[in-house]
């Protein structure tokens, strides 16, 4: 355990230039599919149709967590096979299901990124 200004520091992880919990970013909303950048934490979807996240490696983002939620009524997949569902099983392309207010947290377990928390 390392101490740094009189605060102890024991297994912090830097993602992307930020220490993980410490800082998110604002919403960003988006209508077309979308590449999640490295400061993305909290992503609204809001397309005219069905929309795709290329979601980013989750063997770089281990721990990471992103937010996606959809605000119109169509479903919200990713580009690749990578998303564990809430119950469980093989992963698969499904985030959400196609009804506006639907969310999901999204976190990485290094292969894959699990649903631990939505609607």
């Amino acid at each position: 355990m390392g101490v740094y200004s009189g605060i102890a520091l024991d297994n912090v992880v830097i993602n992307s230039g930020r220490i993980n919990g410490m800082q998110r970013s604002a919403p960003v909303t988006k209508t077309a599919a979308y590449t999640v950048g490295a400061a993305d934490d909290y992503i609204i979807m809001n397309g005219s149709g069905s929309l795709a996240l290329t979601l980013p490696s989750p063997a770089r983002n281990v721990g990471r967590s992103i937010m996606v939620k959809t605000v119109a009524a169509f479903t919200v997949t990713s580009a690749s096979s990578n998303v564990v569902p809430k119950a469980g099983g093989a992963a698969g392309t499904a985030i959400l299901a196609g009804a506006a207010g639907n969310w999901a947290e999204l976190v990485s377990d290094g292969t894959n990124w699990v649903v631990m928390s939505g609607t």
